[in-house]
């Protein structure tokens, strides 16, 4: 019995941690909201693959992946961090900025709408995709959609206030991804996952708008705020050109390099095998980066302290999920998929491994930005991408598949040394924390490697 009353006193001390308005409370929330948001999001994408694949062929999925290149890079090489300036700026929560914020998003979006129209044709022609060139610009009909997208969202990012967020975008996607489905049944073709797309991204902007509480956008215009928004998002718009080669530069040069059908098998992979990573970027966007604005780490001992357990805690999270995803992830190809996507197998495995710095420095990629700091940022974010497209480049000559997955663990532990010499003037580095998970991870992923191997050596 005092055990039992133990457990329940120790049980009841753990929620009431998550209860309340403090800042403590609304971070915890806000990690377990975001860790549920981002693993049934993918669930739902994973549950929404195997409909797919076996509606469609693994060429529908490489066309998809490709045209989402060029889409996200258009998004990326024209952000001005709206997002982050709305989480950042002292007038996040001030009307006239918000608005103008807004109107700025539209404006955004339609102009990058227009330049993938431009550019639809050169890519069907340069991909020998002839597909393309009437695909992607209806397609990047969701750069419009997106361009309207309410401001509520990036206000209760700010506040750590998620739950509602997460609750509407999941239902979109739920509803998205069964019209998806049945478009598949009907059109077997890729042209389904094109306007089911399209269809979630308008019912998610919808469902924001109605949904979220908070004032009404209106369009606005105020000079003042734009050039502000302008002189912040310089930096943010050279670093968001470098996190997309980052990104998708492996992308791009493997979708040159290899035959459509296997590039929607890499695309399979890619889904499963940076999962958890994806959490990891999610925790880090929407938790630990509101905290160096709430409890900066250089105020004192006690906010570091914190905010280095926080980002351990995230960390240990992904390293784990990594090393299960590492010693299972061929047979869960093998159990998910048909022979036809085999290869994606051995794919997640190597992903896994990659992923390990990643999900090491888990938060630390927010550390420059928390501070207002968007030049130091790109200044990192320019030394990765070029270390990552150079990787790239040289491992699908040299090793094919492989070369390109492992060039982002590389880039990450290449570039490390600069990383730490950017953020530890804002006390943010954890060596500790860092290379002890770190090790942990590759111990732990190196083994499934090699216990492997024989199925990881079709991809050299």
């Amino acid at each position: 019995m005092a055990g039992v009353n133990m457990l329940k006193s120790r049980l009841s001390l753990a929620l009431s941690g998550l209860r309340g308005g403090s800042t403590k409370a609304r971070a915890l929330r806000g990690s377990g909201v975001t860790i549920f948001h981002v693993v049934a999001s993918n669930v739902l994408r994973l549950l929404s693959n195997l409909v797919l694949t076996r509606l469609l062929f693994p060429e529908a999925f490489g066309l998809m992946a490709l045209m989402m290149v060029f889409i996200v890079g258009l998004k990326l090489f024209s952000d001005l961090g709206i997002d982050v300036l709305l989480i950042q700026h002292r007038r996040g929560t001030d009307r006239a900025f918000l608005d103008t914020a807004w109107t700025l998003q539209i404006l955004r979006g339609g102009l990058l709408w227009l330049v993938a129209c431009a550019i639809a044709y050169p890519v069907a022609a340069i991909y020998e995709q002839p597909q393309i060139a009437a695909m992607l610009p209806v397609l990047s009909l969701i750069l419009i959609i997106e361009g309207f997208k309410t401001t509520k969202e990036a206000e209760a990012n700010r506040e750590l206030r998620l739950e509602r967020v997460v609750a509407l975008d999941l239902a979109s996607q739920v509803i998205g991804l069964v019209i998806m489905a049945l478009l598949a049944f009907l059109l077997r073709s890729v042209w389904a996952v094109v306007f089911g797309t399209l269809v979630m991204s308008a019912l998610r902007v919808a469902a924001f708008h109605a949904f979220l509480p908070g004032g009404r956008n209106r369009l606005h215009w105020d000079m003042s705020i734009v050039r502000e928004a302008f002189g912040f998002g310089s930096f943010i718009f050279l670093s968001t050109i470098c996190t997309f080669l980052v990104n998708m530069g492996g992308r791009f040069i493997l979708g040159a390099h290899v035959d459509i059908g296997l590039f929607g098998v890499f695309s399979i992979a890619e889904i499963l095998g940076t999962a958890p990573g994806l959490i990891g970027m999610a925790i880090a966007q929407k938790v630990i980066f509101p905290l160096y604005r709430i409890k900066p780490p250089q105020e004192s001992a006690e906010n570091r302290r914190n905010l280095f357990k926080a980002r351990r805690m995230a960390a240990s999270l992904l390293i784990a999920m990594l090393g299960v995803l590492a010693f299972i992830g061929d047979w869960l190809v093998q159990l998910l998929y048909d022979p036809r996507y085999a290869l994606a197998g051995p794919m997640v495995v190597l992903f896994a491994l990659s992923w390990i710095p990643s999900a090491a420095l888990a938060g630390s990629n927010q550390v420059l930005l928390g501070f207002g700091d968007s030049k130091r940022h790109f200044f990192l974010m320019a030394a990765m991408a070029a270390v990552q497209i150079t990787l790239s480049l040289v491992g699908v000559l040299t090793l094919g598949l492989a070369g390109v997955i492992l060039a982002h663990g590389l880039t990450i532990l290449l570039t490390y040394p600069l990383r730490v010499w950017l953020i530890s003037r804002y006390d943010a580095w954890d060596p500790k924390g860092e290379f002890g998970l770190m090790g942990l991870g590759f111990a732990i992923t190196g083994l499934a490697c090699w216990l492997q191997w024989d199925s990881l050596s079709a991809l050299w």
